[in-house]
């Protein structure tokens, strides 16, 4: 008698799943520490928590994607760096509110499992996690012909840290006078991709695989530098009162990420010419002919994370983030008017 019709007639494969899912757990497994009390694949991660060393502990957390990165790295093949982003943009989203991590859930999804992408990327993922101590503690892997084009994936993560409640910086805590100092970025991170690709690809008609000797690198290694995570080198400045805001310069650049850790009396000046804007966004804008404040408010333009910082105590913080190895300069100040940004 003929079996009837299947869930893998119907597009979805279980066993390729978990095969999938085997091929990951060395990876994941890797990530854990003693505190970690599932395994992967169960219905929930559990993780203890020791509170032991915070006075008035604070849990933060924090979700994203990595957008249309992700066509990119369709497009030349590689995709650990998306499992790298998508941990490093969220380390540093908990990181604006002096959170350290604790552990990282990731999803993916595509229209037909395909375990080498799932493999790179969680590979990408618990690199990342393994390096700056956070637990790849469970994710989700999810295959729907129905609702994704055929070779189309999607990365996403959600994060989640713990915080001493009095090293958390307040738009209170931002006074006039107070420096702005940038870090540099790594190139795009994971924000501007359609623009960026609407220019370079459909504007300009420019190969993935053109050298640009201007960036050193192919176009699509450009577009592919990893997220940079900050977590190693604000960490400690988080131990001293010189840190009254950050900011994480992701979706909405310069003009919509800095003004929502000012207070409603404050701007930040911005002087462009105090670092030089990576060669990637210059020819951007360039090709697309796109206004600078578009520029502004789509790109980081090479300035990545931005600390508000007392005056007398800059140049200190800016010797400990170059110590760490971080570029960065003092790129402004804040001054009183309205909760805004300007670029001069």
């Amino acid at each position: 008698m003929p079996e009837g019709f299947t869930y893998k007639e119907a597009g979805v494969d279980i066993d390729a799943m978990n095969r999938a899912i085997e091929q990951i757990k060395e990876s994941v497994h890797r990530t854990f520490t003693p505190a970690v009390l599932s395994q992967l694949g169960s219905f929930g991660g559990m993780m203890a928590l020791d509170v032991s060393g915070y006075r008035q502990p604070v849990i933060v957390a924090s979700i994203d994607g990595v957008g249309t990165k992700v066509r990119v790295a369709r497009m030349m093949n590689q995709y650990r760096v998306l499992g790298h982003d998508v941990v490093a943009h969220g380390v540093n989203d908990l990181l604006v509110q002096a959170a350290r991590p604790l552990f990282f859930l990731d999803y993916l999804a595509m229209s037909k499992l395909e375990p080498q992408v799932v493999q790179e990327v969680v590979e990408g993922a618990a690199e990342l996690c393994a390096q700056l101590g956070i637990v790849l503690l469970g994710g989700e892997t999810a295959e729907m012909p129905d609702v994704y084009m055929p070779g189309e994936i999607d990365v996403a993560g959600c994060i989640v840290g713990i915080a001493e409640l009095h090293q958390i910086p307040a738009p209170s805590r931002v006074e006039v006078g107070d420096a702005v100092i940038g870090i540099a970025s790594n190139g795009l991170h994971t924000n501007g991709y359609t623009l960026a690709r609407r220019v370079l690809f459909d504007i300009a008609n420019m190969p993935i695989n053109e050298y640009l000797p201007e960036v050193g690198m192919t176009l699509g290694e450009a577009l592919l530098q990893p997220h940079r995570p900050y977590l190693n080198a604000v960490l400690p400045l988080l131990e001293t009162d010189a840190i009254h805001g950050m900011a994480h310069i992701t979706g909405g650049g310069f003009y919509d990420n800095i003004p929502r850790v000012l207070p409603s009396d404050m701007r930040v000046v911005i002087d462009r010419r105090s670092w030089e804007v990576p060669p990637i966004f210059t020819l951007i804008q360039r090709l697309g002919d796109i206004a600078d404040s578009e520029m502004f408010r789509v790109f980081n333009m090479g300035i990545g994370f931005v600390l508000i910082v007392a005056r007398e105590r800059a140049q200190d913080v800016l010797t400990s983030l170059q110590v760490s190895g971080e570029q960065a300069w003092l790129i402004g100040e804040v001054q009183r008017g309205s909760r805004e940004v300007q670029i001069i």
